[in-house]
């Protein structure tokens, strides 16, 4: 699969998807391994009250969890890691 097609696939099932933009947005930024709300907000684009609104609603639906309620650090939950594969679960075609 090239690069392309990967990102066709991958962006197509991202748009799909339940969450809002903006959820979809902070779940990705926690998958790619960003946990702090402030540099979650930064690489998104979100204001850190936006990013704080969707990580609290992320973890009521068991998306994500907080970790460190203090410093406000977040990873990924077991129905965000399920939720993450099956938006990258593409049926590949054998080569032939």
């Amino acid at each position: 699969m090239k690069a392309i097609d990967f990102a066709c696939r991958f962006l197509s099932r991202l748009q799909k998807d339940k969450l809002s933009p903006a959820a979809r947005l902070v779940l990705i930024a926690v998958a790619a391994g960003l946990e702090d709300k402030m540099d979650i907000a930064r690489e998104t684009c979100l204001s850190v009250s936006v990013c704080t609104t969707q990580l609290r609603h992320l973890e009521q639906l068991g998306e994500v969890r907080c970790v460190s309620p203090l410093a406000e650090r977040y990873v990924l939950a077991p129905a965000g890691k399920e939720r993450l594969r099956r938006l990258f679960n593409f049926h590949i075609a054998p080569h032939g």
